[in-house]
């Protein structure tokens, strides 16, 4: 067999640019090899081209913008669950410390007030979450945890108030780390 000078060098063109299969390709169809002559043929034509010849096309990290998105992503995706971990630990914390209690939605169940007592005495806390339609209705019990050496410090024992932000943040902060590493494999792969 024999492969003239303009298609050793159409050959030569495609392996320096990094197209292997596609130079294994032409091999293939216009001199009818099989696929491991092709192979060991493209093998030979590229053993004789110098280092310094190819052309190195751009990576997916060499630009620069997927490589900053896939660390910004990851970087976010991390301190979304060291924050989720963080109000996690400070929360069970605070319940293996506090009281529990019950406390009495007293006015604007949209924006709750409660009312309630801890060692004889009444206190009043004004919840920050509001909601629309009300959480809550007029005269209802709550379960709360109270801070025995600070009873204005209270957690209202119910999903949105406990679990909430913290599922919030661990589940995005697990999807965007996520991205990111899949978004880094897949660049890593090419």
């Amino acid at each position: 067999m024999e492969v003239a000078e303009v298609q050793k060098q159409y050959i030569r063109e495609l392996l320096i640019k990094g197209r292997k299969i596609e130079a294994i390709k032409y091999l293939r169809t216009n001199f009818d090899l099989t696929l491991r002559d092709a192979k060991r043929l493209a093998e030979l034509i590229d053993e004789d081209i110098a280092d310094d010849e190819y052309i190195k096309r751009p990576g997916p990290f060499s630009g620069g913008g997927v490589a900053i998105l896939t660390i910004v992503f990851g970087l976010v995706g991390v301190i979304m669950l060291g924050v989720a971990i963080h109000l996690y630990t400070s929360n069970r914390s605070f319940v293996r410390e506090a009281e529990q209690t019950v406390a009495i939605v007293v006015s604007n169940p949209s924006q709750p007030v409660f009312e309630y007592e801890i060692n004889g005495q009444t206190y009043t806390y004004y919840s920050n979450v509001e909601s629309d339609p009300p959480s809550y209705s007029m005269g209802e019990e709550v379960p709360i945890y109270v801070n025995p050496s600070n009873p204005n410090d209270v957690l209202i024992n119910t999903f949105m108030d406990r679990w909430f932000l913290i599922s919030l943040l661990g589940g995005m902060g697990v999807i965007f780390l996520g991205v990111s590493m899949l978004v880094f494999f897949a660049a890593r792969a090419r």
